[in-house]
C-alpha cells in the first residue's frame, strides 16, 4: 500500500450566498485586517463593499489595499506589506482572483519578516510565522484558496518565482459560486481551464497519488461538463465548475504542476496574456508531446475521460486562443520562448520523471504556432 501524505489545514465554506454567512468567523482571527483587491474588480462588483459592511458590522477595523496589478509582481508584494505594517494588521484577507490571492500570501510573509520578496522564493525559506490569510476567489481556476503556493513575477529573471510554505495555506476559504456572476465570460473561459490544466498536471506528476488522482480525475470531468455553460452564466455550471476549481486546487497544494505552467509563463510575461488562457493554449500541445516522452499510461487514463481533441476543441469553444499565431508569436520568436520557458520549468521539472532541453521546448511552441494536434 502506498505511502500518502495529506495536509489541509484550511476551513472551506462553499456555497451560493455563502459570503455573508461565513465572513464573520473572521473576528476569532484577527481585529484589523488588510483587504486585498486587484485594482478595479472588487469595486465595480460590489463585492468589496460587501466585504467591508461585514466587516463593520462584526467591529472589525480594515483597510483596503487594492494596488494588485493583473499578473503580480514583487513590487505589489512589499508595497502591500508596508500597507499591512503601517495598519498594524493582524490578519490578511484577500479577495478576487489569484493575483490578490498569491499577493495577500506574500504580504503575511513580508508583514513580519524582513526583506525583500525575492528572499522567500523557495521552500519555507522565512524565518518566522507569517500572519494568518483568509481568502474569497472571484475565479473559477487558482486554487490559491487553498494551496501553500504564492506565484510572484521575478523581474529581473522574467519569470515567475513560488513562496512556497505550508504556512501560507489559508486559514479561511469562502468559495461563493454567486460571484462568479460579475466575471466576463473570457474569465470564466480562461480560469476554468486553467483549473483544468491543474488537474491534469497534477495526475501527471510524479507527487500524485492514489488520492490527488481521485481529485483530479473528478475536477476533469466537471470541466468538462459544465465550462461551456459557466461561461454563459447558466446558474447550476458556476457551482460546478467553481466545484472543478477547488478540487484542482487539492490536488496541486500536494503535486505542484508540471510543464505546462512553465511553458505558460512566457506567453503571460511576453504578450500578456492571461494565466489560465496561456495555460489551455499549450496544455494539448504538451501533452501531445509528453504521450511519446514516458507518459503513455497516464494520457491514456486522462484521454478516456477527456481526449486531446476535446482538450483542443473546449479552448476553442470558449473563444481562447488555441495557437501562438493567434497571440501575435512569430516564428522567430520560438527559440526566445523556448530559452525563458527552460526558466520558468526549473520548478516544473522536479516534479516530472525528468526534465526536457530547450531543443525539445522550441519544438512543443513550433507545434503550438503551427497548430498541429494529432490523436491520442
Amino acid at each position: 500500500m502506498e505511502q500518502i501524505y495529506f495536509h489541509l489545514p484550511t476551513k472551506i465554506f462553499f456555497g451560493r450566498n455563502s459570503l455573508e454567512g461565513s465572513l464573520p468567523i473572521l473576528s476569532s482571527y484577527g481585529k484589523k485586517i488588510l483587504i486585498v483587491t486587484g485594482r478595479h474588480s472588487a469595486q465595480k462588483s460590489g463585492l468589496l463593499q460587501r466585504i467591508e459592511r461585514i466587516l463593520t458590522q462584526e467591529g472589525i477595523a480594515w483597510q483596503v489595499f487594492n494596488d494588485v496589478p493583473p499578473e503580480p509582481d514583487t513590487s505589489a508584494c512589499e508595497k502591500g506589506a508596508k500597507a499591512a505594517i503601517s495598519f498594524g494588521a493582524d490578519l490578511i484577507l484577500a479577495a478576487g482572483g489569484g493575483s490578490p490571492l498569491d499577493v495577500a500570501k506574500a504580504i503575511a510573509v513580508l508583514a513580519v519578516n524582513q526583506g525583500k520578496t525575492s528572499d522567500y522564493f523557495g521552500e519555507d525559506a522565512f524565518t518566522l510565522s507569517p500572519l494568518p490569510v483568509a481568502a474569497i476567489p472571484t475565479t473559477c481556476g487558482t486554487g490559491s484558496e487553498i494551496t501553500k503556493y504564492a506565484v510572484i513575477i521575478d523581474e529581473k529573471k522574467r519569470t515567475k518565482k513560488t513562496i512556497s510554505s505550508e504556512k501560507i495555506i489559508p486559514a479561511i476559504a469562502i468559495v461563493d459560486p454567486d460571484l462568479l456572476k460579475t466575471l466576463p465570460p473570457n474569465l470564466i473561459a480562461g480560469s476554468g481551464m486553467d483549473a483544468l490544466a491543474h488537474a491534469i498536471e497534477g495526475f501527471l506528476s510524479k507527487k500524485s497519488n492514489s488520492l490527488t488522482r481521485i481529485w483530479s480525475i473528478e475536477s476533469i470531468k466537471l470541466v468538462k461538463s459544465s465550462l461551456i455553460q459557466a461561461i454563459e452564466k447558466r446558474d447550476k455550471s458556476l457551482e460546478t465548475i467553481m466545484l472543478a476549481s477547488l478540487f484542482a486546487g487539492f490536488v496541486i497544494n500536494h503535486t505542484g504542476t508540471i510543464m505546462v505552467h512553465g511553458m505558460g509563463y512566457p506567453l503571460t510575461i511576453n504578450y500578456q496574456l492571461h494565466h489560465g488562457t496561456a495555460n489551455a493554449l499549450m496544455l494539448p500541445y504538451v501533452l501531445q508531446f509528453l504521450k511519446t516522452h514516458g507518459y503513455a499510461e497516464e494520457i491514456k487514463t486522462i484521454s478516456a475521460i477527456l481526449s486531446l481533441e476535446e482538450i483542443a476543441s473546449l479552448t476553442k469553444k470558449s473563444g481562447l486562443p488555441s495557437t501562438l499565431a493567434e497571440i501575435n508569436v512569430s516564428k522567430n520568436d520560438i527559440n526566445r520562448l523556448a530559452q525563458e520557458a527552460s526558466i520558468g520549468c526549473e520548478r516544473s521539472f522536479k516534479n516530472m520523471k525528468e526534465p526536457f532541453s530547450i531543443e525539445e521546448l522550441a519544438t512543443i511552441y513550433l507545434q503550438a504556432w503551427e497548430g498541429k494536434i494529432t490523436s491520442f
